[in-house]
């Protein structure tokens, strides 16, 4: 290797110099009457344009006005007469107050009509009809109400042969006092047995009811916060409340007929025939499909096949 160094520098030496560039005619195509090309620029990626966001279709919106109420319908009527009749209070002119007393007087005449039509329709639909369920002329009236007052003595009579009536009392309670002979008219006309039951331990003045017990605890439990206070009580352990202040007669035969029939001690039919009425028309809107039909027509049928299924006729 140490050989062959000597030899390559002399090589070197020797070899001529490099040759200048290349002069104006070894050139092509260079010169004032010739041009040299230049390259042309790469092309160049068009830049992506962003997709723009559609915006979503807006909704159409109808041209056609949503239409108001018929002109001189009840609704429009309704919602304008009170308007006319202002104009004409604050600017009372021949011309407003006319206009007024006119729509005035359709309202009234669409009155007067709906009201003959509704004395037809009820006339000619026994369901509708109130006299069905009571009479309104003043004989038959007073008719039903002895009929039905008959009864309530029958029932209330058939309650006492099965629960009494305890009688939470004070000696110094006046409406006690004033209670005592009402519940000693229950004992003779219906025989209902009463115990009367003394909270402080006294007997009331006038020695009404002597046979009282002392209370022993009883007011307390049954939750009696004043005098008198009434329970119908039925053996061995059934009570029911009446009430927790004085009552009159008739409210004392109304409470016991509710009390026993809550019970269950009275069925509703009998409960029913204590009613001054000749028949129960209540509808019983349970009965009723979930859904109703939209038909006018077929709803009028739906409702009229209820009335015949609830109606109940009251008789002994």
């Amino acid at each position: 290797m140490r050989a062959l160094l000597p030899a390559l520098v002399c090589l070197s030496l020797a070899l001529p110099p490099p040759l200048p560039a290349a002069g104006f005619y070894f050139r092509e195509q260079e010169g004032w009457f010739w041009y040299q090309r230049e390259p042309e620029p790469a092309e160049l990626p068009e830049p992506e344009t962003p997709e723009q966001p559609v915006a979503p279709a807006e909704p159409q919106v109808s041209e056609t006005t949503p239409q108001g109420p018929h002109p001189l319908s009840a609704q429009w009527l309704r919602e304008r007469l009170g308007g006319y009749r202002d104009a004409a209070i604050d600017d009372p002119t021949p011309e407003n107050v006319a206009l007024y007393l006119y729509l005035q007087r359709v309202a009234l005449d669409k009155s007067s009509r709906f009201a003959a039509a509704t004395q037809r329709a009820v006339q000619l639909d026994p369901f509708l009809d109130v006299i069905t369920q009571r009479p309104t002329a003043t004989f038959a009236a007073n008719l039903t109400n002895r009929q039905a007052g008959e009864r309530r003595e029958a029932i209330l009579q058939q309650i006492a042969e099965k629960a009494g009536i305890w009688f939470f009392y004070r000696s110094d309670c006046p409406y006690c006092e004033a209670q005592a002979p009402l519940l000693q008219l229950l004992e003779a006309r219906y025989g209902f047995s009463v115990l009367p039951v003394s909270i402080d331990g006294e007997l009331l003045p006038g020695g009404v009811f002597p046979a009282f017990r002392r209370d022993l605890g009883q007011a307390a439990a049954l939750g009696v916060v004043s005098t008198p206070a009434l329970f119908l009580a039925r053996p061995p352990d059934a009570m029911v409340p009446l009430s927790q202040g004085l009552l009159s007669l008739a409210q004392l035969q109304e409470r016991v007929l509710v009390a026993a029939v809550q019970a269950g001690w009275i069925s509703e039919g009998e409960f029913t025939l204590t009613r001054p009425v000749t028949a129960d028309l209540m509808l019983d809107v349970d009965q009723l499909p979930g859904s109703l039909p939209e038909d006018p027509e077929a709803l009028l049928s739906a409702l009229r096949a209820l009335a015949r299924a609830s109606a109940v006729p009251v008789q002994d």
